[in-house]
This record gives C-alpha cells, structure tokens and sequence, in this order.
C-alpha cells in the first residue's frame, strides 16, 4: 500500500520542489513530478533512502548499488524514514543474514588462514557501508539484529583477536581429534606437531630441527586432511628430496597418496602429457660415461688452437690449474677435476637459462662461458641423437606443459620435506604447481640451520624469506627434539645462530643425559686418539658410533676401519663426511679433522667465477654454510660427542663451543 505525500497545500513548497508527491510501496519508490516521475527499486539501492530538513524543503538522499547518488526536493514527512527503512530492509536483509551465516561456518569449519582472513574482510569491506553508515530507527528482527552484531564485530578485528580466534580453533580439533594424534604414528604427536596438521594456511613453513619429528608430522598431516575430509588422498602430493625418503613417506603414509621426488614428479608430467615415459639419456644414469663423453669433446675442441687457448684460460680462473699443453693435460689424471667441474656448470647453465639469469652470466663471465659453450652444444645435440632428456629438460618440460595446461594440477595440498634443500629451479616448479588458484595449499617442512647444499643449487633464502618467495604465511617452528640431550642442543643451537640470519628457534630436548654430551680431546694426530675414544665408548656396551669428518680423505681408510671394527666388535662403527651425514643418527660421534688450514675446516672455498655466478647469491656472513655444516655433524649424536683439537691450528669453531677439553 502506497504511503502519499501530496505536496499541493504548500504552495511556497511546491514553487521549489522538484516533485509533487511521493510514492513508496514495497517493490518501489516513486518521485512524481508535474511533467514526469522516477522509480527506484529497493533491490538497485546501496542504503536506505534518507530524508533531511532544510530551512524550506526537504531533500531526499538516494544511493544506488553502483555508488549513483540522487539528491531530489520533497515536502516533509515524520514517517518516511522509518517506512524508507522497512521496505528496503525487507529486500536486503535476508542477503545480510545468509552473508555472516556463511561467513560463520567458514569461520567454524576452516581454520582462519591468510587467504580466508582477506577473503572475510573483502566481504565485511563492501557490506559495512551498505548497513553500518545510518542508524536504525526501526526495530530490528532477532537475526538481523545478531547479523548486523556479527558484522561490527568482524569489522573490529584486532590482531589480537585474530590470533585467539586461531588459537581456539586449534584447541578445539586438537579435542575432537584427539584419539587420531595420539595414535597416527608410533608415539602421540607432541603439542606442536597436532598444531603442524591442523593449521591449514595456503602458505605455510614449518621450521623443523633436527630429530623433531617432521617426518611423523608430514605422514600425520596427509592422513589428517583425509581423516577430516578436508580432502581425499589423490589431492596430496607429498615431495621428497631423495628417492628413499620418498619411499618412507610412501610406507608410512599409505599407498593411495602420491609421494615422489622433483624428477620423479617431471617424468609424471611429461608421462602424463605424451602418453609414455620419456627415455633419460645415458649420460644421465651413468656418470662416468658423461664424464668421458666431456673429456672427449674436449680432446676434439683442443685440437683447435684458438679452442686451446681459451681451455688453459678456463682451467687457470675458473678450475686453479695452470695448464702447459692441453692435449697432454686431457690425457693425464690431473683432469678428471676439470672434466666433473664442467658436468656440473652443464647443469647449472640450463637451470640458469631458464631461470633467466644467463643475460647477467653473460656480462660477468662471457670468456669462461666461451669454454663451456661448444662442449653444452655437442651435450644437447647427443640427447637430441638419443631422443632423450636429462634431469634438467625434465623440470623444464613440466614447467612448460603445466604452464600451457597441457598438464592439469590434481593436487590440492602440496606437501615438501627438506624445505631447505630447494634450488631455484624448483622452487620455479613449485610456484607452477601451485599457479595462481586459491585453492592450493603449499606446506614446506625445512630447517634453514641445515642448509648445506648451495654448491648443488640450493638456496637458503627460500627458507629464511619464506613468504617473500611464496606468499604472507604461517610459520610454526617444532620445538621438541628426540634425538640429543639439552646439553647437545644449547651448545648447537647457540652456534649455529650466531650468523643473525638464521632463524631462531627456541627448543627443548625430550631426552636427559647421565654422561657429559661433549669430549673434547687435545690430539697430535686423529688416528692417535681415535683408538682410546672407541675404548672409551665401549665401556658403554654395545653402541652405534659415527666418525665425521670434513673430506673423506681425513677419515680412517677402508683398511684401517676393518681394524676397528676388529677391535671393538661390540661397536657399529661407520665413517662418512659430515654431508653424508645429514639425516642419520647414532649413540655417540667422533668429528676429526678439525683444523685450520688447506683440507681444513672450515672449508677454504676457492672462487670459481662462473659457477659462482650461477649459484645462489653467497652470504655475507663468513662461513656461512660451513657453520650450518659443523652444526649438522654436532647434531648427529644421540649421546656424547668427541671432539678432536689438533695442538696446532685448531678449528676457530672449537673456541666458539667454550668446551674445556
């Protein structure tokens, strides 16, 4: 029914009024002139329409859903406002209700990530000032009165209130789901790890030390996504760096998920895409024979004598050996250096032509690169007579079928062990994978402490500028080792941060100790006292130790550990580098070679200009890596540590622990 407001009994009015009457009802409201009249539906207006009084006439405010504002003249009514608001309440506040309805379960079901938060506010942003700009002068319905409540609310988040809500929800799956952490694995998953799986943010790291237990939270956090049904097993992928970690993960989370490493997930693509498995080359699978198909090519190149000038060039700059006649120096030992240096600049030039950096390698190393040109040449040529690829073109491939979706991304979650081991070239991978959906969640677990691999293209920043590479993020740290008592992880753990740009990560140790975590032993040579510290170990029954060093060269030979482990038979005993050592555990570790100098350590790194320009930027801390490299060696141990101090020369990062031997 029409509510009138027939303007003609104020003649001083209705000399200056735009309109004559007004209409409303409740699909409309009508402006009627003496010439003309205009409707405006309440469905096409922003807000209720608003009447003000003026020292005359009174104007009616209209705002439409396209921010259109119309100011008209009308005569004044005590009761238009009020019907104003009730008819264009009546057509847009159950849109309001169903909004902060839906808003609430997502609130209620979903964890509150980055992505839902921003997605939350853009909606509260357009709503607010379509009901919290005028004051109701109508009483609200129940529900639109706790909807609008709801709506204020949202609008006032604080930081604070963002991380309670976070926290509450945390508190409460961890509740519902109780029986699930305590039995996923073989232990009940600690605090910070159900915390690991049940934070679902699009991006997110979790900083894990070594023996925490990220490989219990990457298998618990699969079978949690499909435990809650937040998704099935096909939309998991789980990365791993090796193949054997790739197989445990396969193990221990179950058949149905997909877990693979980087090449294994390139040769699915491409697998995928052309209907077969593309043959990798021979060179790829066999070293050696890659090894000699370099040292070949060199030996034709040299024949040329402008060839033989810049290979001499090369081998002094770039490899430090100065080279008389360069056939002679292929055919003689000496060169299996050069030849291993170039199979990895082979690798590193493709990535980096990819990644496109070769422009910048152009200008700082263009006669290096004159080397090495001919010799990458013959290598593409020969995959291209095999009709093969090497591990380089299979990311590549992927890269480029995913990015021509040619290859459609299954995976909702992708899930990345050894977070800290990524190179750029897969990083490039991960960000195709993920591509611009909202709906792709990346979960890295990594430890920016360990981060040892640069020299195979490894970057730590990926890890320590996490969501400048991947996007704003959650970062969780796993805070709990099982594997060294708390002595081992305060004397490690201070090291290692002493470099600012590691990320500090307070932890505790689940274990205690009865024997003193560190031995530090004054030595004239290692091998002297490697025999008394296997006795000393002994004395503790039978035990696992390792023996690190550095370099292979400055551990026991093969013969001299048989003689060991003929001494001590109640001992495991194993040598390997400190590199090899990455990953593995046992009772007690004996570190040699700890001294300053050539084949010391820390490692005196020559500078090789072109590969260095293809690597990640160096880090301007000293030693950098070595640090983090000493750091995983002294983390090894489940128990004691030995140490030997050479009497002369000792490793600077002996006085850094502050053990007294």
């Amino acid at each position: 029914m029409y509510k009138q407001l027939n303007l003609s009994n104020f003649s001083a009015k209705g000399v200056f009024a735009q309109y004559t009457h007004l209409n409303a009802n409740s699909k409309q409201l009508e402006l009627v002139s003496t010439t003309c009249s205009h409707c405006f539906l309440w469905e096409e207006m922003f807000c209720p329409p608003s009447i003000s009084s003026g020292i005359i006439l009174f104007r009616v405010k209209i705002t439409l859903s396209n921010k259109t504002i119309h100011n008209v003249t009308v005569a004044r009514c005590n009761e238009v406002n009020v019907h104003f608001q009730q008819f264009w309440i009546a057509k847009h506040g159950n849109t309001l209700i169903n909004t902060i309805g839906k808003i609430e379960q997502l609130l209620q079901r979903q964890y509150l990530s980055f992505g839902n938060l921003k997605r939350v506010r853009e909606i509260v942003a357009k709503i607010v000032p379509q009901w919290l700009s005028w004051q109701p002068i109508i009483t609200l319905p129940d529900d639109l009165r706790q909807a609008l409540y709801t709506l204020e609310e949202i609008q006032q988040w604080q930081d604070t209130d963002i991380a309670g809500f976070r926290h509450a929800y945390i508190n409460y799956q961890a509740h519902q789901f109780k029986h699930f952490f305590d039995n996923v694995e073989k232990l009940p998953l600690t605090e910070a790890q159900r915390r690991a799986c049940i934070v679902q943010d699009e991006r997110q790291l979790l900083l894990a030390g070594a023996g925490t237990g990220k490989t219990s939270v990457m298998v618990a956090r699969a079978q949690f996504l499909v435990h809650c049904a937040a998704a099935n097993a096909k939309q998991v992928l789980l990365l791993a760096y090796g193949s054997e970690a790739a197989k445990e993960l396969k193990k221990r989370a179950g058949e149905s998920f997909s877990c693979m490493t980087f090449h294994a997930l390139g040769l699915h693509i491409i697998e995928m895409v052309e209907g077969q498995k593309p043959k990798l080359s021979d060179l790829v699978s066999d070293q050696t024979q890659k090894h000699m198909f370099i040292l070949d090519t060199l030996q034709a190149l040299c024949l040329q004598p402008s060839y033989h000038t810049i290979f001499k060039q090369f081998c002094q700059v770039e490899c430090h050996i100065t080279v008389g006649d360069a056939v002679a120096f292929l055919n003689s030992p000496k060169c299996s250096v050069v030849v291993k240096h170039i199979a990895t600049l082979i690798s590193h030039y493709k990535n980096s032509r990819l990644l496109s950096k070769l422009p910048q390698v152009e200008v700082d190393c263009s006669e290096l690169l004159e080397c090495i040109k001919p010799i990458i040449g013959e290598y593409q040529l020969y995959l291209e007579s095999e009709q093969a690829i090497d591990f380089e073109d299979m990311i590549a491939k992927a890269i480029n079928y995913i990015e021509n979706n040619q290859f459609v991304v299954p995976w909702v979650h992708i899930m990345v062990d050894e977070f800290q081991d990524l190179s750029p070239i897969r990083a490039k991978l991960l960000h195709t994978l993920l591509g611009k959906s909202k709906k792709r969640y990346l979960f890295a677990v990594g430890d920016d402490w360990q981060s040892i691999y640069r020299f195979s293209g490894a970057d730590v920043k990926l890890t320590t500028h996490f969501s400048e590479y991947f996007g704003v993020a959650t970062v969780d740290v796993l805070d709990q080792t099982f594997r060294y008592p708390q002595a081992i992880l305060d004397v490690s753990s201070q090291f290692v941060c002493a470099n600012p740009t590691q990320i500090f990560k307070q932890l505790t140790a689940y274990t205690c100790s009865s024997i003193a975590a560190f031995v530090v032993k004054l030595v004239e040579s290692d091998d002297m006292a490697l025999e008394s510290s296997l006795a000393q170990v002994a004395r503790n029954g039978e035990s696992s130790v390792f023996l690190l060093a550095r370099f292979h060269k400055q551990l026991p030979t093969k013969q001299r550990l048989t003689e060991l482990r003929e001494m001590f038979r109640s001992l495991n005993i194993k040598a390997m580098t400190f590199h090899a050592s990455k990953g593995k555990e046992a009772q007690f570790c004996i570190l040699m070679g700890l001294h300053e100098g050539k084949s010391g350590f820390p490692a005196q790194v020559r500078v090789r200009p072109l590969l260095n320009a293809m690597l990640p930027e160096q880090e301007s801390y000293p030693y950098a890596e070595e640090r983090r490299l000493f750091y995983v060696a002294l983390t090894r141990a489940k128990q004691q540590v030995f140490l030997f101090k050479p009497n002369d020369k000792p490793c600077r990062f002996l006085d850094e622990l502050e053990i007294e031997p």
